[in-house]
């Protein structure tokens, strides 16, 4: 496992944990983490390249999440990938974390297209987060030529902020090229009529 340190602002530390979080190796991830001073105030880990996640590195996020409870510091995790995902799924973490960060995009390459799952709540702020995620596949697929269907799969979105609506359009509209289509899945059923006059909408 290694992990990279970001200092974005004077208040936010980014940590990029990447290989295999387990027994081993939980304890550098718990120094890393306690390192910081409460001039931090928003510590996010960042799971992009984590491939995998035992229950002693689970406990380890478990302690760091009380802790900076006490110290009323934000801890956010993003970027899960879908196999460290059906972890946290499989022990209910999946429920706690995106309570704490109130919004994720958790992404899965299927078959045919690439899913984005959005979980928690969708407000204008979570948007760049979702376009990001749309901006990396547009990256990686229009250098290639492939043609890319993109799903945007809406079942864990316990709240959708109506104003966040037309961001997500225009995100979808910034982030297009000629072989990606992009439908939306799971659509809570009070805002079903408004995305159908996207043409987007997959039921």
């Amino acid at each position: 496992m290694t992990i990279d340190t970001e200092v974005v602002n004077r208040t936010t530390a980014i940590l990029k944990v990447s290989g295999r979080l387990d027994t081993a190796n939980a304890a550098l991830l718990e120094q890393k983490i306690k390192q910081w001073g409460d001039e931090i105030t928003m510590l996010i880990l960042d799971f992009e390249n984590l491939d995998y996640i035992s229950s002693m590195g689970l406990r380890v996020l478990l302690h760091a999440k009380k802790a900076s409870s006490e110290r009323k510091r934000e801890f956010v995790i993003r970027n899960m990938t879908s196999t460290v995902r059906e972890v946290f799924e499989l022990t209910g973490f999946i429920n706690l974390i995106v309570r704490d960060e109130g919004f994720a995009v958790v992404r899965k390459d299927e078959d045919a297209s690439t899913v984005l799952y959005l979980n928690g709540e969708l407000a204008i702020e979570n948007i760049p987060a979702v376009q990001e995620e749309l901006q990396k596949i547009k990256d990686h697929g229009s250098l290639r030529g492939d043609t890319i269907t993109v799903v945007l799969d809406m079942e864990k979105l316990y709240c959708l902020m109506p104003s966040a609506l037309k961001h997500l359009k225009q995100a979808v509209a910034d982030t297009a090229w000629r072989n990606r289509k992009v439908t939306i899945r799971n659509v809570p059923r009070d805002y079903r009529e408004e995305m159908e006059t996207w043409e987007l909408v997959k039921d």
